[in-house]
C-alpha cells in the first residue's frame, strides 16, 4: 500500500511539473514566436504583422490571424460575435469550478469557441460512475485528477488556448486569489457551501457568476452579480442580484440532493453545461443584460423536454453581501455557515444519538442471532430503482420519499410486530432521517427498538460483504 501511495504521489508531482512547463512554453511562444503559416497554427497574438511582402494581399481582420479566421469562421459569421467578438473571446479568461457533469460540456464549448484561457478547479479524481455524464473523462482516466484529465482532453480539442488545472478544494483561503485572475466564473459544483463561497468571492471581485445545477431529470441556470459597467454596450448602469439576495440562509443539509445520492440522467447536465458556456460567450462578446439570464431563472425539465423561465426579484438593497453597505466583508467558513460539507462524497450527517445507531459488524452479529421469535427487521429507505439494484437479503423497501402519514403509521405497526428494526440506506444519511421521523412519531417502547446502519450499505460492502456493489 505504501508503494502504491508513493507512486501516486510521484505521478501527481510529475503531472504538476509538466503542467508548469507547458504553461511556461505557452507564454514563451505567445510573447516571442512570430506569426507563421496556417499549418503550424501558433497561439493567438494581438497583432497580425503587415510588411512589404504582404502589401496588396487580403488582410485578416484587425487582430485575428489567418488560422483563427478559418478555425472560428462559423461563429465569426454571426452578427452578435463577428471579428470583434472573436477577438474578445481569444483574450478572455474563464474559470470553471467543477470538472463534472456541468463543467465538462461547458469547458468543451468554451475551448472550441477559442476562449484564450480556461481554468478548471476540481479536488476529486475520476471514478467509473462519472463517465456516463462527464464527457471529458474516459475509462483510462480512472483515479486521475479530474482537473488534469479535463485539461488534457481540452488541449487535444484546441492547442491554441491556455488550460490551467487546479487540483485543489476551493475554500476561503484560496478563492479570492484564484478568482481574481479571471473575467467570468462558472459555478459547476454540486454543493451549497461552494455556491455561497463562489457568490461572495465573485461579489468581492465584481465578477459575474454563471450558476448551473442538474439533478435527476431537471436542470437550472441563471447569472448572479451582473454589472453593466463591465460592458461597453450597456447604455445605463445596472447591477444584478447575487445568490444571497435570493437565498440569504442556506437550506438544511438533509434537504439538499446530489447526483450521487439521487441520480441524474447524463444529458441533463450536458444541456445545462452547454447553456452555461453559451451565456459565458454572450457575456464576453458584450451582449446586454436583456439577452442574458440576468434576474431570470431557467428551468429545464427533461421528463417532458420543456424550458421555462422564471423572473427573479432585483438586487436586495439590504443584501449582506452585495448592497452598498455590506455586512459581510470577508470570506467565512462556509461549511460551518451551511452546516454541511463542501465535499459531497464525504457527507456524514449526525442526526441520531449513538444508542440508535449500529455498525455493520454489530448488525451482522444480530442478524445471525435472530430467530423467528426475535425477528430483526431491515427497512431499506432507498428508492425502488436502487433497492432493485442490490439489497441485503430479507430487507423490505420503504422509500424515504413516502414517509408521510399513512406510510409512517404502517412502519410503526411493523415495528410493533418485530423485536428490532434497523433502517438502511446507501451511506447512512437518509436512514437517520427516516429513523428520526419514526422516533418522533412513535412512543417510548419504539426508542429501544429503532436503529440505523452507520455508513449504510457502503459500510456493509467494505466490512461484511465485499461482493456487494458500491455505487
Amino acid at each position: 500500500m505504501e508503494q502504491i501511495q508513493r507512486l501516486e504521489q510521484e505521478i501527481d508531482h510529475l503531472r504538476k511539473t509538466l503542467q508548469e512547463k507547458e504553461n511556461e512554453l505557452f507564454e514563451m511562444k505567445r510573447n516571442w514566436m512570430p506569426m507563421e503559416s496556417n499549418d503550424t497554427q501558433p497561439e493567438f497574438t494581438t497583432l497580425y504583422s503587415r510588411n512589404e511582402s504582404n502589401v496588396g494581399k487580403v488582410q485578416y481582420g484587425d487582430k485575428l490571424p489567418k488560422w483563427a479566421i478559418e478555425r472560428y469562421s462559423r461563429q465569426i459569421l454571426l452578427p452578435d460575435i463577428g471579428v470583434a467578438g472573436q477577438e474578445k473571446l481569444c483574450k478572455a479568461k474563464v474559470l470553471i469550478v467543477g470538472a463534472g457533469g456541468l463543467g465538462c460540456p461547458a469547458a468543451v464549448y468554451l475551448a472550441g469557441a477559442g476562449v484564450g484561457e480556461i481554468g478548471i478547479i476540481d479536488y476529486d479524481k475520476v471514478d467509473l460512475t462519472n463517465i456516463h455524464r462527464q464527457i471529458l473523462h474516459a475509462e483510462c482516466d480512472q483515479n486521475k485528477s479530474k482537473a488534469v484529465s479535463a485539461a488534457e482532453t481540452l488541449k487535444s480539442i484546441n492547442s491554441n488556448i491556455k488550460i490551467t488545472p487546479y487540483m485543489l478544494q476551493l475554500d476561503s483561503s484560496n478563492a479570492l486569489d484564484i478568482i481574481s485572475k479571471y473575467d467570468v466564473i462558472l459555478d459547476c459544483t454540486d454543493n451549497v457551501p461552494t455556491r455561497y463561497l463562489l457568490n461572495d468571492a465573485c461579489v468581492m471581485n465584481k465578477l459575474p457568476l454563471i450558476s448551473g445545477s442538474a439533478l435527476k431529470m431537471e436542470g437550472q441556470l441563471t447569472i448572479y452579480g451582473y454589472r453593466s459597467g463591465r460592458n461597453q454596450n450597456e447604455k445605463e448602469l445596472y447591477q444584478g442580484g447575487c445568490y444571497r439576495c435570493l437565498f440569504p440562509n442556506p437550506p438544511p443539509a438533509e434537504t439538499v440532493g446530489s447526483c450521487s445520492a439521487n441520480g441524474v440522467a447524463g444529458p441533463i447536465p450536458g444541456v445545462i453545461g452547454a447553456l452555461q458556456s453559451l451565456e459565458a460567450i454572450k457575456l464576453i462578446v458584450g451582449q446586454t443584460r436583456d439577452k442574458l439570464l440576468v434576474e431570470r431563472f431557467l428551468i429545464f425539465d427533461g421528463d417532458d423536454v420543456t424550458f421555462r423561465t422564471v423572473k427573479l426579484r432585483s438586487r436586495d438593497p439590504n443584501c449582506p453581501m452585495c448592497s452598498e453597505n455590506p455586512k459581510i466583508t470577508n470570506l467565512i467558513d462556509y461549511e460551518v455557515f451551511c452546516k454541511s460539507q463542501a465535499k459531497e462524497k464525504d457527507l456524514d450527517l449526525q442526526i441520531l444519538p449513538s444508542e440508535n445507531r449500529i455498525t455493520a459488524f454489530q448488525l451482522k452479529e444480530e442478524l445471525g442471532n435472530s430467530s423467528m421469535k426475535q425477528r430483526h427487521l431491515l427497512i431499506d429507505v432507498r428508492n425502488e430503482a436502487e433497492f432493485n439494484m442490490c439489497r441485503i437479503d430479507g430487507a423490505v423497501n420503504y422509500p424515504i420519499e413516502q414517509f408521510r402519514d399513512a406510510k409512517v403509521d404502517e412502519v410503526l405497526k411493523m415495528i410493533d410486530e418485530n423485536s428490532k428494526v434497523t433502517f438502511i440506506c446507501r451511506r447512512g444519511n437518509d436512514s437517520q432521517i427516516a429513523a428520526k421521523i419514526i422516533l418522533d412519531k412513535g412512543n417510548e417502547d419504539h426508542k429501544g427498538k429503532i436503529k440505523d446502519l452507520i455508513g449504510g450499505l457502503h459500510s456493509w460492502s467494505e466490512y461484511i460483504d465485499h461482493d456487494f456493489p458500491v455505487y
